[in-house]
């Protein structure tokens, strides 16, 4: 049995299907149920929080590998707690890319994860991505649709965006083959854009232009403030904005292809196929 958490997320609702294919036996681990009705019935459901260990016991029954994406470290520690428990052999986690260095903070917070799941006797597989290319719709959708507009401090740094779908790819080959124990695979795009090039590449595919304002950081910051997150953690995106900007996030592997033996997918086949999210009535 393979426990999801996550499953709702980036790649979490990527990698379910795939492992539900594949016939291996999957349990989801969620807090509300009525937000997975969509998947199919065969897919377990176990009802749980990560911020709550009594609830993690059940959840764990007869499962042998761990599909882990946490918010902060005590989540984690929960977690290994119950696997432990539970017998379970091995953990993949979801990481992130700043982790490799783990000179900001959002590194930092992600390697103590990793650091934390090294020391506790269980197998595990990190997976460090770098920007998902799906944030481009939790970010930029609203005002593409209604300002046919981007507002993001982004400079002249470059990224290599990831499709969520590759990420779960390699997640399923951790959790399904032989010989991904030990391993941390730094999951990346196949090609560096900055901010512009890829509303560029958004318009493109909608077939209207669309303009992109590199607003002041600062700018970001108030607007974070004011929608109510939480300081530490603005304090921590500023700091990935600052990277950003000086292009110390333009980092490029070729590890999916090396992981899966399918190229990574480009951001303008990810964009035409989710192009819905961006469109209007009009389009």
């Amino acid at each position: 049995m393979i426990l999801i958490t996550g499953a709702t997320g980036n790649t979490g609702r990527e990698l379910v299907p795939q492992l539900a294919k594949s016939g291996r036996p999957v349990r989801m681990l969620v807090r509300d149920e009525r937000k997975v009705a969509h998947i199919p019935a065969h897919v377990e459901r176990a009802v749980g929080d990560l911020d709550k260990p009594e609830t993690l016991a059940p959840a764990m029954r007869g499962v042998e590998k761990v599909f882990l994406v946490t918010y902060e470290t005590q989540q984690d520690a929960n977690v290994i707690e119950a696997a432990r428990r539970a017998g379970v052999k091995q953990v993949v986690k979801l990481s992130t890319l700043e982790a490799e260095e783990h000179k900001i903070q959002v590194g930092k917070w992600h390697y103590e994860r990793e650091q934390l799941i090294r020391s506790s006797g269980l197998e595990w597989t990190f997976l460090r991505p770098g920007m998902f290319m799906s944030n481009a719709i939790e970010w930029w959708a609203s005002s593409i649709k209604e300002q046919g507009a981007v507002y993001f401090p982004g400079g002249k740094g470059r990224v290599a965006p990831v499709d969520p779908r590759d990420v779960a790819a390699v997640a399923a080959l951790a959790l399904t083959q032989p010989g991904h124990c030990g391993q941390v695979y730094a999951l990346t795009g196949p090609e560096l854009l900055n901010i512009k090039e890829m509303v560029q590449i958004i318009s493109q595919v909608l077939g209207r232009p669309l303009r992109y304002a590199d607003i002041p950081p600062l700018a970001a910051k108030l607007f974070m403030l004011r929608s109510g997150m939480d300081r530490e953690l603005v304090k921590a995106l500023m700091e990935m904005l600052r990277s950003l900007r000086k292009n110390e996030g333009a980092i490029l592997t070729d590890t999916v292809e090396q992981v899966t033996g399918c190229r990574a997918g480009d951001f303008e086949t990810w964009c035409r196929a989710h192009v819905k999210f961006f469109r209007t009535t009009g389009d």
